[in-house]
This record gives structure tokens, C-alpha cells and sequence, in this order.
């Protein structure tokens, strides 16, 4: 069997590969000072006439796990771990499981206000990695073939979809009248680069005679890239040094990967206490360009038995990603990824729908239903209970609650300090991984299925009264 501490770092990890939607930071948007209240939803009011950010006005970073907890390792005796318990660990896991990261960095955001309209561009670099993966793909090298024999085959399916990207905003907020304000902010993206793996069907038998390993591969592998990653097979994955590209080959290339998206909001205030609002994210897609693609369709393919070995524990961190795609590789073959044609993604889409009830501005509690579309089958809801305030003009305080099936229950926490021209704020979607600050990244990302933080800095001025 493999070791099971690669398998877990590859795994949270994979996704990240290439660089470095979920509920990411939903606290940020209900900092009243911070002007960033409409991300999600373009219609949000805006406190500020004028705000500049650069470079560093908002970073975020995501990790979201559905499956994999720590706890479930490992056999333990009066609070500490002392062996791990790959059965329990197995047996843990959804039948269909994923892991999910995201990281965007704002270069530049700009808002400001002519009478009723409130305009705001935002240039962001922005990236999304998607891993699904079956129990059987984590039970069949930590648990061995010999719990697959016969008809009781081990199903290896995995799903790839990351995408790195650039995009360029132009948001336009009229306010129609003292309640109601509608909004739309169109967007172009430049695609950098995607690989996009869709395993329906890979399938590894063991005889219960001879114990010879025999698979079907049903794959099909999709990528683009402006770079020149040196990709011609499958393996060389695995050889990738970025460190050795050639970014300029983004601005030489700028035209040939063309994506489009659109934000539309509405939101409607009663009276001074009570508010509404509803909005659509990421409504759109990227036109992937200069692409390759291989398609594998096998039957009964003989996999070398080196594909098994014995694990060790989690003592020490150990990432071998080329010896991850090696044994993948012994098993879907490593023939080349040919041209092929142009092919689209969509974007991850997010519908909200909010409300507040503020009693005075250090008082305010709001209310926000999610759905998050991964694609035309994977839906993932959220609700999320919120309290917001501001103290003097000078703190920003938010704190919630978040319920979701996919990546549990998480309490979020941030603030915000209004430093005259000058905002700095931090906010977490789970404040219990601070508890986990020292330990090591395997436990950190584990512990919880939520591992998020964003903070920045902005400039603004005339902050309006509510």
C-alpha cells in the first residue's frame, strides 16, 4: 500500500499544484466600512464615494475538504494518536468526495460615485482547483488489493477541474430611488491555464487465485495553457518547473483564451432597520484555445504489483507528487495528449439571497442562503446567521454562523479598522483553525472542512453615514 500520508498532502494539496467557489470570507461583505459589501452582489450599497486598492487590497485563500477529517485516522488512547486505523479512515469517507481551493489576489480596485451611479472596476488574478475523488481511490492503496478481489472491484474514478485566470470588471450600481438599487457588473477573463480530468470509470481487479491485477480505464484528459508547460504526455506532469517558464508568453498570448462572466444585483431597503437584497455571481465561462486532450479507453490491462507498497504514518510530512502520477500513470498509460479542439468551462456560479434587521450600527443581524453551482450537477447550498457592527466609526466587528452539507458547519470571525483614509481588515470563514496555527499542515488542513483567511488594505474616503 502507499504511504497514507502522501496520499492525504496530495490530495489537499493537488489542486495547488498549478499556483499557490465555496462560501470564501462571506463575513467580509458585512464590514459596513470596508468597501468590498458588494462582492457577491453588485447591487450592495456602498459606503465610500471613493476607494482605491493596490496590489494588496484583498488576498484570499481557500482550502475546503468534504471528507478527509483528522480525527478519523488515527486509533487513540487518552486524547493522543498513536496508530492509524486505515479502516476507520475508509469507511469515513462519502462515496463521492472533493476537495476544493481558491486563491485571488485584487491588482487593482477602483470605486467611485457620479450622483446615482456608483462605478467600480476590479483587475484580479484568480484561481479555482476542483479534485473529486471515490472512497475507493484512498482504500485501495491505503487498505491494499486484497480487499478488492473478484467481482469486488476497487473503483479508482477522479475528477480534475483548475483553472488559472485574469480578470478585468466594470460594475455599474444605479440607484433608482431612496430603496431600490440594481446593479450589473460585466467581466472579461483571460485564461491562463486549465486541466480538466474526467475518470468515469477506472476500475482495478485483483484474481482471487493468482492475485494478478487487471484494470478498465475509461479517461479523458483536457488542458490549455499559454505557457509552455512541456506537457506532450501524461507523466510530465510531473516534471513541471515553474520556476523555469516563460510568463511573458501570458502577454504574447493574451487573445487566444477568451472567457466571459456577468454579476447582477438587486437590493431593496425598507425603511431604516430592515433591508433585502439577491444577486448572481460568476454567471459565464472561459473559451479554452491551443489545447490537447487524450482520451483511454481500456479493458483488462495488466498493472504492475508495485503499485502496492507499505505505508507509513503521519509523522512527517512527505509530498511525492511524481510518484503519485507514475502510479496513476502504470494504470491509464502515458500516451500523448494530441491537438484537439477548442473546448469551454464555466464558471463556478453563486446565487445569494440576503437580509438584515439593523437596530442600531453596532446591532445589525443578517441572514444569507447560498447556492454554489460547481457545475450542471453539483449543487451545494449554505446558510449562513451573521452578526455585524461598527464602534465609533473606527471597528468593524463581524462574526457567523455557517450550515453546509458539503463543507460543514463553520463559525467565521473578521474585523476591520477605519484608519481615517486608510481600511485594514482580516476575516475567516473558520476561526477554530487558528487553534491549529502550530501544528502540522496535514492535521491543520484536516481538522476542519473549512480553511479560509482573507485580509487587505484599501483606501477610501468619504465614508457616508447609513
Amino acid at each position: 500500500m502507499k504511504k497514507i500520508y502522501r496520499f492525504l498532502a496530495i490530495i489537499a494539496l493537488l489542486s495547488m499544484s498549478l499556483t499557490a467557489k465555496s462560501q470564501d470570507a462571506i463575513g467580509l461583505t458585512l464590514l459596513p466600512q470596508v468597501p468590498y459589501g458588494n462582492m457577491y452582489n453588485p447591487a450592495i450599497p456602498m459606503s465610500s464615494d471613493i476607494f482605491l486598492g493596490v496590489g494588496i487590497s484583498n488576498i484570499n485563500l481557500s482550502v475546503y475538504n468534504s471528507s478527509i477529517k483528522y480525527s478519523n485516522i488515527y486509533n487513540y488512547e487518552n486524547g493522543t494518536p498513536v496508530s492509524i486505523n486505515a479502516v476507520k479512515f475508509i469507511n469515513s469517507l462519502d462515496d463521492e468526495n472533493f476537495i476544493n481551493t481558491d486563491f485571488s489576489l485584487d491588482v487593482l480596485r477602483l470605486g467611485f460615485r457620479i450622483k446615482k451611479l456608483f462605478f467600480n472596476v476590479d483587475c484580479k488574478i484568480r484561481y479555482n482547483g476542483e479534485f473529486h475523488y471515490s472512497r475507493d481511490f484512498l482504500g485501495f492503496f491505503l487498505k491494499g488489493n486484497g480487499n478488492y478481489m473478484g467481482d469486488n472491484y476497487a473503483d479508482l474514478s477522479i475528477g480534475v477541474d483548475m483553472s488559472v485566470a485574469t480578470e478585468l470588471a466594470l460594475g455599474v450600481q444605479y440607484q433608482i430611488n431612496d430603496k431600490l438599487i440594481v446593479a450589473v457588473r460585466p467581466k472579461v477573463l483571460c485564461g491562463v491555464a486549465n486541466v480538466t480530468v474526467n475518470d468515469d470509470g477506472t476500475r482495478v481487479y485483483t484474481d482471487e487465485d493468482t492475485y494478478e491485477m487487471t484494470g478498465d480505464v475509461n479517461l479523458n484528459i483536457k488542458m490549455s495553457s499559454l505557457l509552455d508547460l512541456g506537457v506532450e504526455k501524461v507523466a510530465d506532469f510531473a516534471s513541471i518547473d515553474f520556476a523555469q517558464l516563460n510568463y511573458q508568453d501570458i502577454l504574447s498570448n493574451v487573445r487566444d483564451n477568451f472567457g466571459f462572466g456577468i454579476d447582477l444585483g438587486a437590493s431593496y431597503t425598507f425603511n431604516k432597520h430592515f433591508g433585502v437584497a439577491a444577486g448572481v455571481y460568476d454567471l459565464g465561462f472561459i473559451r479554452w484555445r491551443n489545447t490537447r486532450e487524450k482520451h483511454e479507453h481500456k479493458e483488462n490491462i495488466m498493472i504492475n504489483e508495485a503499485l502496492c507498497k507499505d505505508y507509513e504514518d503521519l509523522t512527517n510530512l512527505h509530498i511525492d507528487f511524481n510518484e503519485f502520477v507514475e502510479d496513476m500513470v502504470s494504470i491509464w498509460g502515458d500516451g500523448y495528449l494530441a491537438p484537439s479542439d477548442e473546448y469551454k468551462t464555466s464558471l463556478k456560479t453563486r446565487v445569494m439571497l440576503q437580509g438584515y434587521y439593523e437596530l442600531t450600527p453596532m446591532l445589525r443581524i443578517s441572514a444569507i442562503g447560498q447556492m454554489y453551482y460547481v457545475n450542471k450537477k453539483i449543487m451545494r447550498p449554505s446558510v449562513t446567521l451573521a452578526y455585524s457592527g461598527s464602534f465609533f466609526k473606527v471597528l468593524n466587528l463581524t462574526t457567523s454562523y455557517t450550515i453546509s452539507k458539503y463543507s460543514g458547519n463553520a463559525l467565521a470571525a473578521g474585523f476591520a479598522l477605519n484608519l481615517g483614509p486608510l481600511k485594514v481588515y482580516a476575516v475567516s470563514d473558520n476561526i477554530m483553525l487558528l487553534s491549529k496555527r502550530s501544528a502540522p499542515i496535514t492535521e491543520m488542513l484536516t481538522s476542519y472542512r473549512v480553511a479560509n483567511f482573507r485580509l487587505g488594505l484599501i483606501f477610501s474616503v468619504d465614508y457616508r453615514k447609513n
